[in-house]
């Protein structure tokens, strides 16, 4: 896997060199707090993963009741209220998975799913996400070969995972294979043939209770 940062193939700052990023990922955490404690109205986890499920249902394509919610004429005058709901759960969830990391890297992994048009709304979407969620900032995989960036037209999909280095025996025990290797804040980008358009939020709390929802490209 050919490893480059995005300042390598000017598509923008959102990911640091190897070298710098662990700076990044040290610095996330008293910036992500402020905002989770100073303007969040979401007090808990269980608030947070109800008002995320809840969008799911209605945005997530593979879900029975968004075939018939997404044509409701009604849901026009609730939506800044629900955007903003939106914005606070994931800050909130992506918060405590921050304060998870800092106590253990191997824990509160925060991977995002987004599915996108072009490389262009890819790569803006994911630096929007990283930036407003202070997330790590790592390599940028897949829009080159042996140094020569690739032309890639179309759908793309790119993973996000802020979560830390394993060792093989944590691997192992983890049951994650290879993906367990990235480091913080890496990602890669491939060509996408689906029709799903959003980006997939998953976060890994020490409850252990799986979360991932789908929400709009434009949340941030």
């Amino acid at each position: 896997m050919v490893q480059t940062t995005t300042e390598s193939l000017q598509v923008g700052p959102f990911f640091s060199s190897s070298s710098s990023s662990s700076s990044s990922s040290s610095s996330s955490s008293s910036s992500k707090n402020t905002a989770r404690y100073g303007t969040s109205n979401i007090d808990s986890i269980e608030e947070a993963s109800r008002i995320l499920s809840e969008f799911d249902k209605f945005y997530n394509p593979e879900s029975f009741a968004a075939g018939s919610e997404q044509n409701d004429d009604d849901k026009d005058d609730d939506d800044d209220r629900n955007n903003t709901q939106l914005v606070q759960s994931i800050r909130f969830l992506s918060g405590i998975a921050t304060d998870d990391r800092d106590r253990d890297s191997t824990t509160g992994r925060c991977v995002l799913g987004v599915c996108a048009p072009s490389v262009e709304v890819g790569l803006a979407t994911l630096k929007a996400w990283v930036t407003a969620l202070a997330l790590p900032r790592g390599l940028l995989h897949g829009m080159d070969k042996d140094g020569v960036p690739l032309d890639i037209n179309g759908p793309v999909y790119i993973k996000y995972n802020s979560g830390g280095v394993y060792t093989f025996t944590a691997i192992r025990k983890s049951g994650q294979g290879f993906d367990a290797l990235w480091k913080p804040g890496d990602a890669m980008l491939e060509p996408y043939d689906g029709t799903y358009r959003g980006v997939y939020f998953q976060v890994e709390l020490t409850d252990g209770e799986f979360r991932q929802y789908m929400v709009p490209l434009d949340t941030f």
